[in-house]
């Protein structure tokens, strides 16, 4: 299905229509990524790619791609054929477990004051209600690991449109990091290494175990997650790029050590990992400690083993994305020295059941340029 908006008034350009479009061309994750440039979140298309192949099922993740009709190409952010329209703005919507979630999406500086930010949003409502949803949550869903809502002290602009178009925050989320000056450091500052707790790299024959518990106790987006990270490293391994460290090694592993001679190993209590999302060597997490273990020390043991680790590898610096402000893994975080590097604010707005319905056919399945990434 593709919607349209008629010609801009007096505040942008006068010339053109804009159409919105419901699938992927080849050539078009780039210049969508284009299109973020001096945003607040600019994405590069490796990024994009990476949140769009988070779930590239047509059913549950669709890229609206805003075009003018009579914009064929004249601009950097043409892609596809010749004499396609230029791309102008888009919104990447998805849903997961019953949510909806406008993940990603920007609107060309010098076309936006047209209606097409609304035009867009609109659409992703409308899929929303088709989806089942309630609400349209403005953030990065957790398979992916988007950025999980609005800067809204670097992009006041968007916050503002969002409410005036009835959204309410819903929370907040805290994004820190620390310096690693190197591996004379030593152990970030913390609590004594627990003694029945033994903290060591994933070894290959541990994976399948460690990914059943970290399915079953913490998070079914995590063991995809660090699969998918585990083959892509084995599959580099096989053509002869060897990890210094192995297919598992940014993983860290806690366990019980108060086995006995027979049985040395004991089982798994938590994890710490790190270069799993986005290919970056100095992005820590996830980690997760499962909860029979909780109370011990484990999480501060796992931290403070993987920041130690990440310094002897090279990291200048480690950081995260997304921890609540309040609770117990804040406070640990602090304790080592983390200090806030931005907060976001996730939106959330109602789905009308009045809403315009869209088609209900099936949407087909469409070619995704294929770009080598780890999720």
């Amino acid at each position: 299905m593709t919607r349209t908006a008629g010609t801009a008034g007096p505040a942008g350009p006068t010339s053109g229509v804009i159409r919105v479009r419901e699938e992927l061309r080849p050539g078009d994750l780039p210049a969508l990524a284009a299109l973020t440039t001096g945003t607040a979140r600019p994405l590069t298309a490796q990024e994009l790619t990476q949140l769009v192949l988070a779930d590239p099922d047509p059913r549950s993740s669709i890229v609206l791609v805003a075009e003018d009709a009579e914009n064929t190409g004249g601009t950097e952010e043409a892609a596809g054929r010749a004499g396609d329209p230029a791309p102008v703005g888009f919104a990447h919507i998805a849903t997961q477990d019953g949510a909806a979630y406008l993940v990603s999406g920007a609107v060309h500086p010098a076309h936006r004051r047209r209606g097409i930010g609304t035009l867009l949003l609109d659409a992703a409502l409308a899929h929303a209600r088709r989806w089942g949803a309630e609400s349209l949550v403005i953030s990065g869903r957790p398979r992916g690991y988007a950025a999980p809502g609005i800067d809204e002290a670097a992009d006041p602009g968007t916050a503002a449109f969002l409410r005036a178009r009835g959204a309410h925050e819903v929370g907040s989320a805290l994004a820190m990091e620390r310096e690693l000056t190197g591996p004379a450091e030593g152990t970030p500052a913390g609590g004594a290494h627990p003694p029945d707790v033994r903290i060591a790299p994933c070894a290959p024959e541990e994976v399948p175990g460690m990914l059943a518990a970290v399915r079953l106790h913490l998070s079914e987006d995590w063991a995809q997650l660090l699969g998918a990270h585990v083959a892509h490293r084995a599959e580099e391994e096989s053509r002869g790029h060897h990890p210094a460290d192995g297919p598992a090694g940014t993983i860290l592993l806690a366990r019980d050590a108060t086995g006995s001679a027979a049985e040395p190993v004991g089982e798994v209590l938590g994890i710490a990992a790190w270069d799993i999302v986005g290919a970056d060597p100095e992005r820590f997490g996830p980690i997760g400690v499962l909860p029979n273990a909780r109370g011990r020390g484990v999480g501060g043991a796992l931290l403070d083993a993987a920041l130690v680790r990440m310094a002897h590898a090279g990291a200048r610096r480690a950081w995260f994305q997304w921890t609540s402000t309040s609770g117990p893994a804040h406070r640990m975080y602090l304790s080592r020295g983390f200090r806030p590097l931005a907060t976001t604010t996730p939106f959330e707005l109602p789905v009308r059941p009045d809403a315009t319905p869209i088609q209900a056919d099936p949407i087909p399945a469409v070619p995704i340029p294929k770009e080598r990434s780890r999720p």
